[in-house]
């Protein structure tokens, strides 16, 4: 670990133009010979007979067909083998096993991990907007429970996709009846500096309402505070205001 540190604050050093070792050109090189290894690496892999589902920065996710926890570790094995060989100064690692694994873009992803050894299973949750502050609670109790049931390893994929049209349907019915508590459709948003200083809020929710508590004299929010707002309708063709 003292060594990445290391090496990733040189990288940074390198590739910030106010540091005294700044040389922009060794930066590109260091990122260009991690892209260079990285796809190197999915070639192999597919050459091997493997489908590479996602790579990012430092790591690959490899489709292996298998369902038998063994045959997939001994396969990750063989893999780690096969492009270690390549390098003299970089090892490849098996870091996990994926049972299960939503799939959305770079960085955002939702998959159910295994431990290959005492077979304990995990949730794993990477960018998510579920596991942001500013969505309202309600969004975040939904979208954790479509998750869950994408990754409920004892459903086949046509009782998945009906449980969560059931699900959702639920949250609909129960939405237009009105018995929805106000509290869920909260949001909450850290204010990055005083409320005063922000200029066009019509894109800042937080920050509209900050000023307009702050003006009543009975609040004093101002920057790191945090604001808890709900998006209304007001009756007019305006846009959303909190």
């Amino acid at each position: 670990m003292a060594l990445k540190l290391t090496a990733n604050s040189m990288y940074g050093c390198l590739g910030f133009q106010y540091s005294r070792f700044y040389a922009k050109p060794l930066a590109a090189l260091v990122t260009a010979k991690g892209r260079e290894i990285l796809m190197h690496s999915k070639d192999l892999v597919e050459k091997m007979g493997y489908s590479v589902v996602y790579g990012d920065t430092d790591s690959i996710m490899i489709n292996t067909n298998s369902m038998d926890l063994a045959m997939a570790k001994k396969l990750g094995s063989e893999i780690k083998k096969a492009v270690n060989k390549c390098h003299r100064l970089l090892e490849l690692d098996l870091d996990g096993v994926f049972k299960r694994m939503l799939l959305l873009k770079k960085k955002k992803y939702a998959a159910l991990t295994i431990n290959p050894d005492t077979k304990v299973e995990a949730k794993e949750l990477k960018g998510l907007d579920i596991v942001r502050r500013d969505w309202s609670q309600l969004a975040k109790e939904i979208g954790t429970a479509v998750v869950d049931k994408i990754l409920d390893s004892s459903l086949s994929r046509d009782e998945m996709i009906s449980s969560i049209d059931d699900l959702l349907r639920d949250i609909r019915q129960k939405l237009d009846s009105g018995t929805v508590p106000i509290e869920m459709f909260q949001i909450s948003k850290q204010l990055t500096k005083n409320p005063d200083q922000y200029g066009d809020v019509k894109a800042q929710s937080h920050a509209a309402v900050a000023q307009r508590l702050n003006k009543s004299g009975k609040f004093h929010l101002r920057h790191n505070d945090i604001v808890e707002y709900v998006i209304c309708e007001d009756g007019t063709d305006n846009g959303a205001r909190p």
